[in-house]
């Protein structure tokens, strides 16, 4: 496979059947810089998968807010282990476009590119899922409830100290 370049806006993805490299411009004008290693073992960043181990990958494409000028999309790319009922979130990026249906997004569309060369090489399966259920979110609605809650719990406590 040749070099293959897809860039759009804040967002520059290179590709070669070595490493993936992405850098994109995200919140408050931090450059974000990241790099995929595809060798006989993935590797990003501190995170090393072996193939094998691999049942599948998975993306989901998110609604970010940018210092509240606009909304955009981030690609949030998860995988999924053998013997483990989770999907782990493995790297992200952010495309700054319009907001418009996720499948419609240069974030959708490169994180399709970026899974279809990794599923090419290591022969692993990719899926785009509207919604990704992970531990961590889960943790972050349970926190906004309790939150709720409290706030409720102050305001009838307050009301009748009156």
């Amino acid at each position: 496979m040749n070099k293959m370049i897809l860039s759009h806006k804040n967002c520059e993805v290179k590709i070669s059947n070595e490493k993936i490299e992405c850098e994109y411009l995200y919140l408050a004008n931090k450059t974000i810089h990241w790099e995929l290693y595809l060798n006989e073992k993935l590797k990003f960043k501190e995170i090393i998968l072996i193939p094998e181990e691999i049942i599948e990958f998975q993306f989901e494409i998110e609604d970010r807010h940018h210092r509240g000028y606009f909304l955009t999309q981030e690609a949030v790319i998860y995988f999924l282990k053998k013997g483990e009922a989770e999907p782990k979130e493995f790297f992200r990026f952010c495309v700054i476009e319009d907001t418009k249906l996720s499948s419609q997004t240069k974030s959708y569309e490169f994180a399709n590119e970026i899974l279809k060369t990794i599923s090419i090489k290591y022969n692993i399966p990719f899926s785009y899922k509207y919604y990704i259920d992970t531990k961590k979110k889960r943790n972050g609605i349970v926190y906004l409830l309790v939150i709720i809650i409290v706030a409720i719990l102050f305001g009838i406590l307050s009301s009748k100290l009156k």
